[in-house]
């Protein structure tokens, strides 16, 4: 498995702020850009990483193992 670092940098940035749209400005990419890493990221390791919800985005149990690892 090539290991894609970048897709965890995008992960550090949406667990620290908890908003996709927050991570992107702070990346300087797309929201969409962001999404979709977030998804390549959560189909590599076959785990959710975040809940999300119309009241905001969470950490699952498996995200917040990761954020801490």
């Amino acid at each position: 498995m090539d290991i894609n670092y970048e897709l965890y940098k995008v992960f550090y940035y949406v667990a620290t702020t908890l908003s996709f749209s927050e991570a992107s400005k702070l990346l300087f990419i797309s929201q969409s850009a962001v999404s979709q890493s977030i998804k390549q990221l959560e189909e590599q390791l076959q785990v959710r990483l975040f809940s999300r919800s119309t009241k905001g985005v969470y950490l699952t149990s498996e995200g917040k193992l990761l954020q801490e690892y």
